[in-house]
């Protein structure tokens, strides 16, 4: 008779026991490589708004804005009069540069780029410049320098910060991620714990 072999009971507790440690070895590793992924994402989009509506602003020797909204899917999205960036923003050409994004006639904007943030549970996006806030949104004038109604630069720092909160993650970096936005209109991304204060994660 053909012998049958198998595994023995022992052998496969002794398999699920050494495939429970690893899973829970990864699965801390898998979820902050998730919430890198998903920061780098969201800061990402801000960098390649304020981009798009500077350089059209200097194409067509005009205006663009980029503003926060919370119905970014909509067909003709609204910017919003609040101080928080997390639900989504819009950029877009603004012929009459009063930031309030109207495509039909007589103004005819031309929306550029949108940016809907979903799924981030406890997700905030704050911006330090009163210039900013005050307004809503950030205008680009023809030279590219970011530039309210009032002739205030608006330069400033937009933080993002999720549900770790401000947390350092031992390179001397901070698990949040910021946008600065420079008076000449230039943009770039840091980590950097000595620029982002725990005051910037709400």
């Amino acid at each position: 008779m053909k012998k049958i072999s198998g595994f023995t009971l022992l052998e496969l507790m002794a398999v699920i026991t050494v495939g429970g440690i690893l899973l829970a070895l990864a699965v801390p590793a898998m979820t902050s490589f998730v919430q890198r992924s998903k920061m780098t994402t969201h800061t990402n989009k801000l960098v390649s708004a304020l981009q798009v509506a500077r350089n059209e602003a200097i194409k067509q020797s005009g205006f663009a804005c980029v503003c926060s909204t919370t119905d970014a899917s909509a067909a003709v999205p609204i910017c919003d009069a609040g101080d928080n960036w997390e639900s989504g923003w819009i950029a877009f050409y603004d012929t009459t540069g009063d930031c309030t994004f109207a495509p039909a006639a007589p103004d005819l904007d031309v929306l550029l780029k949108v940016a809907e943030n979903d799924g981030f549970e406890k997700f905030t996006v704050r911006n330090d410049n009163s210039s900013i806030n005050d307004f809503d949104f950030v205008r680009f004038n023809s030279r590219g320098s970011p530039q309210s109604a009032n002739g205030a630069i608006q330069q400033g720092m937009f933080t993002f910060c999720d549900e770790r909160g401000y947390e350092l993650d031992g390179a001397g970096d901070t698990v949040m991620r910021a946008v600065l936005l420079s008076a000449a209109g230039s943009v770039r991304t840091t980590k950097d714990a000595t620029l982002i204060l725990p005051a910037n994660c709400p």
